[in-house]
């Protein structure tokens, strides 16, 4: 019978930027499209390190802030569009005690499971004093991530929030009764919040979501929102044209009866749809026609409420 007399390897998997990969680039790194690059972050990771490009597996980078860095760096503000293609950013599972700040054009994936459970293996944004996320939102796409905060500050807090998009996203109070509210900003547009949890530890969040300045043609699709004053809050915003609330589950959590569930008592320009809300008030609106089949309970008496009161 024949056998070789040479020594048999087994090589270990190649990814792009490695050996010249067919497909890949090597100077530039692996890429999920012809243009846009894919950073790794894994803390736990025995080769992780900031220092490295983190386009490669096996050498991530060990922060999720180094890796919207070097993801920003490659914004070029002078071309239209500023991006070449869009950058993914995959995190693995982990506590991460970091203040982010948020991304360009970017998708953030965390991998595990984020249902807002203390006991998830997920990624968890989880600062010890102050916001998990804050600046500047613009192009950001951010899916399956926890995002905790312990003090008294928004967990999410956005001076411009523009064509961002959460999902599958849990926004918690890590300490109970301190995180003022879920995702806060001044001024959005066209951002999307979908099938994401807003929460307390043992007590709600103050209010879910809130604009105190534009909403316009946003979306929050699908949440489930836990808040003692108000769950969506737009009382303070100036453009609501074209946003919609619609199949949101929100209430008190149980600890507490919310006050006020839908909050557009100014404008009156957010179209209500198909939400299910027990509260003191539950959708408080300026324009009676802009809601439709919402199925409420106002202080105990349950009823489908076809207009805002």
């Amino acid at each position: 019978m024949y056998q070789s007399i040479m020594p048999q390897f087994k090589l270990p998997p190649w990814f792009g930027a490695q050996m010249g990969v067919p497909g890949s680039d090597t100077p530039l790194g692996f890429r999920n499209n012809p243009q846009g690059l894919v950073y790794y972050v894994d803390a736990s990771h025995g080769d992780a390190n900031d220092n490295n490009d983190g386009t490669d597996p096996n050498q991530p980078k060990a922060t999720i802030q180094s890796a919207i860095t070097a993801s920003n760096a490659t914004i070029d503000w002078a071309a239209t569009p500023p991006y070449t293609g869009m950058n993914w950013i995959i995190v693995s599972p982990g506590e991460y005690a970091e203040n982010l700040t948020p991304p360009y054009y970017c998708k953030v994936i965390g991998l595990g499971l984020a249902t807002g459970n203390t006991t998830d293996i997920c990624v968890d944004i989880h600062p010890v004093a102050g916001s998990p996320l804050a600046g500047t939102g613009l192009g950001a796409h951010w899916f399956n991530i926890h995002f905790t905060c312990d003090t008294a500050a928004p967990v999410l807090d956005f001076g411009v929030m523009n064509s961002c998009v959460f999902e599958n996203c849990a926004i918690t109070d890590g300490n109970p009764g301190l995180a003022t509210v879920g995702i806060d900003t001044t001024d959005a547009n066209s951002s999307w919040i979908i099938g994401s949890l807003f929460k307390g530890n043992s007590n709600p969040l103050t209010i879910g979501v809130r604009s105190t300045g534009d909403f316009y043609s946003c979306r929050v699709i699908g949440c489930e929102i836990c808040a003692v004053t108000t769950g969506i809050d737009l009382a303070g915003a100036a453009l609501c044209g074209n946003a919609i609330a619609a199949h949101n589950y929100i209430w008190g959590g149980g600890a507490v009866l919310l006050a006020t569930g839908i909050l557009d008592s100014v404008v009156g320009d957010l179209l209500c749809a198909g939400n299910w809300i027990t509260a003191t008030d539950a959708i408080n609106h300026a324009d009676a026609n802009m809601t439709i089949d919402n199925h409420v309970i106002n202080a105990g008496v349950g009823a489908i409420e076809l207009v805002g009161t």
